[in-house]
């Protein structure tokens, strides 16, 4: 069962984490969802927490957009702020799977709880192979998520998301965190909680 919160707003909730928590966002719109993902981070860090950002997206980007966001550059030169770059896979599920782990290797190596992490380690979930192989490390997370040590966060772009059985990845999807944060524009949205 869960309980929609549609008053608790993206930005209230991010402010409000304190247990460790395994969470999906679900966006429309790319800035307003970078807004969450950096608020996150820099919640962590100021709580004394290692933070990673892996991404598709071009890290020395992504560097400079958590700077002009008002994430100080110390945090990155003593390495309390990591951005790793994720390339994207081709082939068939094998082969998604041997480079999606490979960078879980890469990415969770030498972090020490606590953390905070925001990455989909398959950038291309367009595809039915892609989303398989998500929908799979994201069942496999949650299930272990007692040992994992720290906050996680990842991001859908729902128009990006294998379009012929959207709705049921969705729903698959949110069966594997702990809560769903909806943001479909700047400023809208809310947060889908599981009931304990």
């Amino acid at each position: 069962m869960s309980q929609s919160s549609p008053d608790l707003v993206p930005v209230k909730y991010i402010d409000s984490l304190e247990t460790r928590k395994h969470i999906g966002l679900f966006y429309e719109d790319p800035g307003y969802a970078r807004l969450i993902e950096f608020r996150f981070l820099k919640n962590g860090l100021l709580n004394g927490e290692t933070c990673v950002y892996a991404t598709e997206d071009d890290s020395g980007l992504i560097v400079i957009k958590m700077l002009t966001y008002g994430i100080p550059l110390e945090y990155f030169q003593t390495r309390r702020m990591q951005v790793y770059q994720i390339r994207n896979s081709c082939g068939d599920r094998e082969e998604i799977m041997k480079s999606c782990r490979r960078d879980l290797k890469m990415i969770l190596g030498d972090l020490i709880p606590p953390f905070r992490l925001v990455s989909r380690i398959v950038p291309d979930v367009s595809t039915m192979e892609g989303i398989l192989v998500e929908l799979e490390l994201e069942h496999e997370v949650h299930h272990k998520f007692h040992d994992f040590g720290g906050f996680l966060m990842c991001p859908y772009d729902i128009s990006k998301i294998e379009y012929t059985k959207r709705k049921q990845w969705i729903k698959q999807l949110y069966a594997s965190h702990h809560d769903i944060i909806y943001a479909p524009q700047f400023g809208m949205g809310g947060v889908f909680c599981h009931r304990s």
